[in-house]
């Protein structure tokens, strides 16, 4: 099925069509801007965590450059075997390695000590002069590699110790000599707050079982939410990236691990801070869009109520008057050119209308003057047969059936001059009939016949004269002259919205042709036949009841034909409204 569309219709059309490769390219474009940037960013961010790294490595493997050799320093080795030295050689020894572990200890910008055990003398000198030998302490923060410890006596660190074996022994206490260097939880806090001030959001320092090492100004449950949300990817050695938002806004997450440490340094930036300006800017675009296609709307509507109502208006009244309602006028609501063209379309409908009701009444007077005249037709035609009746009743002597026939005449003559009123029910018309058939039984005794009128039908409105002539025809050209009773049935009844009107006679009936010249001498137009009979009633029955109306010519159930008049039922009867 196609679909049509109005202007309107297809005004909005075209401008979605206009407006949405447009916008659909504009937010392509933005998502590969914002895609590009994202990734930008992504690499940006872990080449920066890397670099930082590095230089994190590199700076705490300046502390084993100069811590390590300690183990092997000469005055280390005299003061650890040298046990003839006098107290102030002793003295004098000590206070060099405490010189050298400061040196050790001020070669980078962090704060930190070293420390040199002797743990078989119980004894240790560092680069932090409060700092006091204590196995136990020394014991549990023993490791060859670095780790981390809280610690509420010397602080928070990062831990490693060197020996010579390059292993632990299965008893720290059964070492000979041994260093260890102190790296405070207050440089790496440092390092962050430097590493935050490079456009970070929030660096911190984590390892799985370890409290977190962040920056100073770092947001603790944010931190928490950062590990959670990272779950098993920082209990690994990978370094990645991942983004989530926190209380509505997306932050881009990167991890990176520290071989050296072997902590994750992780650090987040909020993305609306870059592609936000990005985002906004296509709010705005997407904003303007809508505003354009409502004043796309808006202009489209006003077209529409001042060009297309008008013009539909235009084409349903001319569709009206094409389907026969000359009296429809168009609104007068138009304030424009059309206005114009509607109050003369309007005079126009009007000159139609008084011109077509002109004609139409003509029409109707002269249909009226012609079905008068058919009707006057009918009453000479069946004076004629009921004269001729009465002369041969007379001749016969038969005084009773003159005098029936004169009475019936009366009645009859009475019923068919009232020409002010030519519509009757179909009751009153077969009362008549009734009446003209008991007339021709005192002619004929052998003549019977039947009327079959459901009284529901009884009321229904037919011309004047319709059944008669049907009967008279039936007794005149079937039944005269025939050699054994005649017979003659009339039924009316409804099948399918139509009335059905059956006269049918036992008579001699009628051949195949002799039907189809009745067929075409019924069709032959008023005014080229003089003819009278079925003619007659079939001219009555196409002026009362229209072109549907019918009459069918058939062989009868009883030997003769049947006269079969057909009409839709609730046909107005247009004689109804000559009623007094």
């Amino acid at each position: 099925m196609r679909i049509k569309f109005s202007i309107f219709q297809k005004m909005l059309v075209l401008l979605l069509i206009l407006l949405t490769p447009v916008v659909a390219l504009y937010y392509y474009s933005t998502s590969k801007s914002i895609n590009v940037i994202q990734e930008e960013l992504i690499k940006a961010s872990l080449n920066r965590m890397e670099l930082f790294v590095a230089q994190l490595d590199a700076s705490i493997e300046k502390f084993d450059l100069v811590s390590a050799p300690m183990l092997v320093d000469t005055n280390v080795l005299d003061y650890l075997y040298n046990l003839e030295m006098s107290n102030y050689s002793l003295m004098k020894t000590k206070l060099l390695i405490q010189e050298k572990l400061s040196l050790a200890s001020a070669s980078g910008n962090w704060r930190n000590d070293v420390t040199v055990y002797f743990p078989q003398r119980g004894y240790s000198i560092s680069s932090s002069p409060s700092y006091e030998y204590d196995l136990e302490e020394f014991e549990s923060r023993f490791s060859l590699g670095w780790t981390y410890s809280d610690d509420s006596k010397i602080g928070s660190s990062f831990t490693r110790t060197y020996v010579t074996t390059g292993y632990k022994p299965a008893r720290p206490d059964d070492l000979d000599v041994a260093v260890r260097i102190n790296l405070y939880k207050w440089s790496f806090e440092n390092l962050l707050d430097t590493y935050k001030s490079g456009h970070s959001d929030n660096p911190f320092f984590y390892k799985e079982g370890r409290a977190i090492i962040a920056s100073r100004s770092a947001e603790g449950p944010k931190m928490d939410g950062i590990v959670s949300e990272l779950g098993d990817r920082v209990n690994s050695q990978d370094s990645g990236y991942l983004i989530h938002s926190f209380a509505g806004r997306p932050y881009l997450i990167t991890y990176y691990y520290s071989n050296l440490l072997e902590w994750h340094l992780v650090d987040s930036v909020p993305l609306d801070q870059i592609i936000g300006p990005i985002r906004q800017q296509r709010i705005l675009f997407g904003a303007s869009s809508v505003i354009l296609l409502l004043f796309g709307i808006a202009a489209a509507t006003a077209l529409y109520w001042n060009v297309h109502r008008p013009i539909f208006h235009l084409v349903r009244a001319v569709q009206r008057i094409k389907r026969g309602d000359y009296a429809y006028r168009l609104p007068k609501k138009s304030n424009n050119e059309f206005a114009f063209l509607m109050q003369n379309f309007n005079e126009m409908a009007s000159q139609i209308q008084d011109l077509i009701e002109n004609v139409l009444q003509s029409h109707i007077l002269a249909r009226d003057a012609t079905l008068k005249q058919l009707q006057a037709q009918i009453h000479p035609h069946f004076l004629y047969n009921c004269l001729g009746f009465i002369i041969n009743m007379t001749k016969m002597g038969k005084d009773q059936a003159v005098m029936d026939m004169a009475y019936h005449l009366a009645d009859y003559y009475r019923y068919t001059t009232r020409m002010d009123n030519q519509g009757v029910s179909i009751g009153e018309e077969l009362a008549f009939v009734r009446i003209h058939l008991e007339i021709l039984q005192l002619r004929n005794e052998t003549l019977t016949y039947n009327i079959e009128l459901p009284e529901e039908l009884a009321e229904l409105r037919i011309p004047r004269l319709l059944i008669q002539p049907i009967v008279e025809n039936a007794i005149v050209h079937g039944l005269e002259n025939v050699e054994y009773p005649g017979r003659v049935e009339i039924r009316v009844y409804v099948k399918d919205g139509w009335v059905h009107l059956e006269v049918e006679d036992n008579g001699k009936g009628l051949s195949r042709e002799k039907i189809d010249r009745l067929y075409m001498e019924l069709r032959i137009p008023a005014g080229e036949y003089t003819g009278c009979g079925l003619w007659n009633v079939y001219q009555r029955m196409q002026g009362n009841f229209g072109p549907d109306a019918q009459i069918s010519f058939s062989p009868s159930g009883l030997g003769g034909l049947n006269v079969s008049l057909v009409w839709r039922l609730g046909t107005r009867d247009k004689t109804k409204e000559e009623e007094p």
